[in-house]
């Protein structure tokens, strides 16, 4: 069996988890092969793709549970594309001899055995330059958490990047330390070695990695330089759709850019080494005094990330589904009449685990209060004056627009990023005229037949059907949808301009059911009317995505569909050159109601809006 890093990392969660496992002590000092450990390490993988392909703009309540055949089947192939890209990346910048996952026979592996346990690990890259080595570590996430999200500086002033290219590495950044961002510096330094930050889990997994190899060449007598590196896509790379032989070629941009970003970890990961080390003995001590006894639940559980906990319903069993007493919007924290915080770990941890097991005194959000009131008395909460008003805002005919994007680590096409919304379908309903809209006649569907670029057949699609002279292009999460037109219009400058003037009659369904406050600035509505909620039900148990409002409105459901969510939709379009013609049509067909239904669920919604509110 062995303890891998993977293991390591997920033991090390609270002494619960080992527990769980029911782990046969006999054979923590077993080999492994590279094949079971890659077999072991797949669900990570799928795992951490998943999680970079959904954005918060999209505002799809994301299913990461792991489908092992068709998502397996869909995305490893571009995790091996990633690290095949990390590995030439590599060969660039530092020359001398290179090993990755694609030489498995000669795959580097490390692993040391203290206390009856066998420590292991296989690394991605395995460089060797001048008796000096190399590991890199390979992510498909993006730089954007390291580059772009991590700044230092004093308050109001001006803001330095954490870490800065040289020599073709990202490299800590001290140059612009004073003596008054210094404290800065070291908060956002602290932030990168919490395990559980966005960036600091990747710091914290090479540190584990870190550990293993150098107490394997210590038990050896290896007394050899070992620098530690971290390999992710450049979310700043754009791609110029350039091929060879029919093969995509990711040649730097015509900004400079690489598409493979490589960070210079050795500082941060030696400092972690004590922690590190910690980590194990409390491991040791999870796994030979076994306890599987209740505990308390805390940021390790790490839920709603792609890293939530898989033991999470165990430990959450007495917690209600629904109407959790951290599903109040926009929920933070709470204080008591002391002062004293409770995030969502603390409510479970004290016994909130319902709303109604929030004091009432706790509650000083208008909007927690309304939520509070309908779940109390079980009576929807409507703001007709301000849902008229938002409707006499909209124009017709209202096109109710849907997207279906492939957001692929990879860019596969003329202008993509790594992880770019590439659309491959939209569902359009047109409503002529108030409640005017046939589901099937003034539905309109276009869907990729390939996995080659349509994106341009799309375009003539949209534009055909939607003048953006007259009317409102409505979505839910309405920025979502502008986002993918406005990237169009870059691809394709020939029809900028009208989708331009789609992007610009754009309007939010969530305006109506939610709020928006500039909107009913604007309408005339004083601040504290404009900062409301318009409308709440109890079934919503805080949530306002398109499959917690449709029920209150309609019979329709998602779960009579063959595919019922923009992850199972990703996978299946992803997966057409896997299927023979016969199963690729059924899928498409199953492609177009699933995205036909987010549209009529639209029409729906705003049927029962306006019926509520006359």
């Amino acid at each position: 069996m062995a303890i891998t890093k993977t293991d390591f990392i997920n033991y090390t969660r609270c002494r619960r988890y080992a527990a769980l496992e029911e782990i046969k002590k006999e054979k923590l000092s077993a080999s492994l092969t590279i094949e079971e450990y890659r077999k072991q390490e797949n669900d990570e993988i799928i795992r951490e793709i998943l999680g970079n392909m959904f954005s918060e703009e999209d505002g799809e309540e994301v299913d990461l549970t792991i489908k092992h055949d068709k998502q397996l089947e869909a995305m490893m192939d571009y995790y091996k594309e990633v690290e095949f890209l990390a590995a030439k990346q590599v060969k660039k910048v530092f020359g001398g001899d290179t090993i990755f996952s694609e030489d498995t026979f000669r795959q580097e592996s490390f692993d040391f055995q203290k206390n009856g346990i066998k420590y292991l690990c296989y690394v991605d890259i395995y460089n060797e330059v001048n008796d000096e080595i190399n590991i890199i570590e390979v992510k498909a996430t993006t730089s954007k958490k390291f580059v772009d999200d991590l700044f230092y500086g004093e308050r109001g002033k001006d803001k330095y990047p954490l870490f800065v290219l040289k020599d073709g590495i990202y490299r800590i950044n001290r140059d612009d330390i004073n003596d008054k961002n210094e404290k800065n510096f070291n908060e956002k330094i602290l932030k990168l070695k919490n395990r559980f930050s966005s960036a600091g889990k990747y710091v914290f997994d090479l540190a584990v990695q870190r550990y293993i190899i150098e107490n394997d060449f210590l038990t050896r007598n290896i007394n050899k330089k070992i620098n530690y590196y971290l390999a992710v896509l450049n979310s700043k790379y754009v791609y110029d759709g350039y091929k060879e032989n029919g093969k995509r070629v990711y040649n730097t941009d015509e900004n400079g850019n690489d598409i493979i970003s490589i960070f210079d970890l050795n500082e941060l990961t030696k400092e972690m080494i004590p922690l590190i080390d910690d980590n194990r003995k409390m491991l040791e001590k999870y796994i030979y005094e076994s306890d599987n006894s209740k505990c308390r639940v805390s940021e390790a559980c790490e839920l709603k990330k792609n890293t939530e906990c898989k033991y999470k319903c165990i430990c959450f069993k007495d917690v209600p589904k629904y109407n959790t007493s951290y599903n109040y919007l926009n929920f933070r924290s709470f204080k008591d009449l002391n002062n004293v915080s409770y995030n969502k770990y603390d409510l479970i941890n004290e016994g909130y685990l319902k709303f109604d097991d929030i004091p009432k005194e706790w509650l000083n959000n208008p909007n927690h209060i309304i939520q509070r009131d309908v779940y109390d008395t079980n009576k929807e909460y409507v703001d007709k004056e301000k849902i008229k008003a938002s409707l006499s805002s909209i124009e017709y005919p209202i096109y109710h627009l849907d997207f279906e994007t492939f957001p692929c680590p990879i860019p596969r096409f003329k202008g993509e990023k790594p992880y770019t919304q590439s659309c491959f379908e939209f569902s359009l309903h047109i409503e002529h005229e108030e409640g005017v809209c046939d589901k099937e006649k003034d539905n309109f569907i276009f869907l990729a037949e390939t996995l080659d670029d349509e994106r341009e057949e799309l375009v003539k699609a949209l534009i055909n059907h939607i003048d953006g002279s007259k009317g409102t292009m409505l979505a839910q999460n309405v920025g979502f949808e502008k986002s993918r037109i406005k990237e169009l219009a870059n691809v394709f400058p020939q029809y900028k301009e009208k989708l331009m003037k789609i992007h610009d009659i754009g309007f939010d369904l969530l305006y109506v059911i939610r709020n928006n406050e500039k909107l009913f600035l604007d309408l005339g509505f004083d601040n504290e009317k404009a900062k409301k909620i318009n409308y709440y039900h109890k079934d919503q148990s805080g949530s306002y995505s398109i499959k917690k409002t449709l029920p209150l409105f309609t019979n329709l459901k998602y779960t009579d569909l063959e595919i019922q969510n923009g992850t199972d939709a990703l996978v299946e379009y992803s997966r057409y050159n896997l299927m023979n013609d016969t199963e690729r049509k059924y899928v498409q067909e199953n492609l177009r109601k699933y995205c036909c239904q987010d549209t009529w669920a639209m029409v729906e919604i705003l049927k029962g809006l306006r019926k509520l509110v006359k």
